[in-house]
């Protein structure tokens, strides 16, 4: 039985259950890292919490609750303790604002989502917070990845690590009905989420979604023991797309991000109807090194010129 908090949540069942005997028994850590690939709802997730830690108030106007889920990244002075120019997005920093005492209950709470976002310097002030942390103040963040070129292993050290993983087809595809989505479409986006179900309504309502999924498949197939300019010239359309997310407001998914998501479906469908699918599973494999670099901030370019030249070769 879900309580109250995380009524609607679609799938991570095993999560639910830890945060929720955590929180009947009063057994809190001072600070989580909710880890898993992005739109799987960890954000989600760690908003419902909060709330439950802070029943007093809507955590919009709660006096005890301190959030940052933005793209851009996490400056010094939005951390710091004292600084010369203080806080310019939050009326106080992360420090200041857990230096206080509750204001009116019995605890304050802090999310800060895609922790990897923060530069070092951010991520090492941050790191002084949860070394010395101060009853009564929960800390939650979330990530992506656990790689050290994304979190200091220190920070990953001080928290409880809390696993997300993908949700089932049906259930997000109920998720998507229950928002107003036709059963047909919300079957078709289900099947493309990759069981990510804050994906799948986040582009519920986006009319392209299923033909640039076909596109970026039907490129994939054309690769396959083609000339080495084919999968170069895509390659190079790829990084300009990027190229041009980056300049953007970042509202919409990576386009490099996107087209691995399609191709990394395609491959897992021939390895599974291959009768003999090494070949896929070695893409397969080589598809979420590709990501993994790219979270490293490797050059898109070069790092999708290298997979793509393995795709030409499956043949």
């Amino acid at each position: 039985m879900t309580a109250a908090g995380f009524e609607g949540v679609a799938g991570h069942r095993r999560v639910l259950r830890l945060l929720e005997s955590q929180l009947q028994g009063d057994h809190l850590a001072h600070a989580y890292l909710f880890t898993g690939e992005s739109r799987l709802g960890k954000t989600s997730i760690a908003r419902r919490f909060a709330a439950m830690l802070l029943p007093e108030a809507p955590l919009p106007r709660h006096p005890d609750y301190w959030e940052d889920d933005r793209v851009a990244n996490l400056k010094v002075n939005e951390i710091r303790l004292i600084s010369d120019e203080g806080a310019e997005f939050h009326p106080q920093s992360l420090q200041a604002f857990l230096n206080l005492k509750p204001s009116v209950g019995r605890r304050r709470v802090a999310v800060i989502g895609n922790v990897g976002r923060l530069p070092d310097v951010s991520q090492n002030l941050l790191l002084k917070t949860l070394e010395e942390p101060h009853p009564g103040r929960v800390i939650i963040l979330t990530s992506p990845s656990l790689s050290p070129f994304v979190v200091i292993p220190t920070i990953v050290s001080r928290c409880q690590r809390v696993a997300f993983h993908p949700v089932a087809e049906n259930e997000i595809a109920q998720l998507l009905v229950a928002d107003g989505v036709a059963a047909e479409r919300a079957d078709e986006l289900a099947a493309l989420s990759r069981g990510r179900p804050g994906w799948a309504l986040r582009v519920a309502g986006d009319d392209e979604v299923l033909a640039r999924h076909a596109r970026w498949t039907e490129s994939l197939e054309q690769i396959y023991g083609a000339p080495a300019d084919v999968p170069l010239r895509l390659a190079e359309e790829l990084d300009s797309l990027h190229m041009a997310w980056r300049a953007s407001d970042k509202e919409s998914e990576d386009p490099f991000v996107e087209a691995l998501g399609s191709w990394q479906l395609e491959l897992r469908r021939r390895m599974v109807g291959d009768l003999h699918p090494a070949t896929w599973a070695r893409l397969l494999e080589l598809s979420y090194d590709t990501l993994g670099h790219h979270e490293q901030n490797v050059s898109p370019r070069l790092n999708l010129e290298c997979f793509l030249l393995e795709c030409r070769r499956a043949s």
